[in-house]
């Protein structure tokens, strides 16, 4: 899943908040990073646009019901995908 959007909030454990639009009704997901060091390398800050490439993941209860929803940093995502070109 790519999750596209702003930096709201970073925390140097390896958390950032990234919300898809301006609107204060715009989604916004709590997206981890395994390993808080390649967050600190990419050195984001506050307001920054991101392309992330994620793996989502949901956890349901015994009747079906999520529970929790978490996403997880797996890489760059391009800010848009490409065109294929015919020859």
């Amino acid at each position: 899943m790519t999750i596209s959007g702003r930096i709201t909030e970073l925390r140097e454990s390896g958390w950032v908040k990234v919300k898809t639009g301006t609107a204060k009704n715009a989604p916004a997901y709590d997206v981890r990073f395994e390993e808080p060091e390649e967050l600190l390398r990419m050195r984001p800050g506050l307001g920054d646009n991101v392309h992330f490439r994620v793996r989502f993941r949901q956890r349901l209860d015994s009747v079906g019901i999520a529970r929790s929803t978490e996403y997880t940093y797996l890489g760059p995502a391009a800010e848009q995908t490409s065109i294929p070109l015919e020859p």
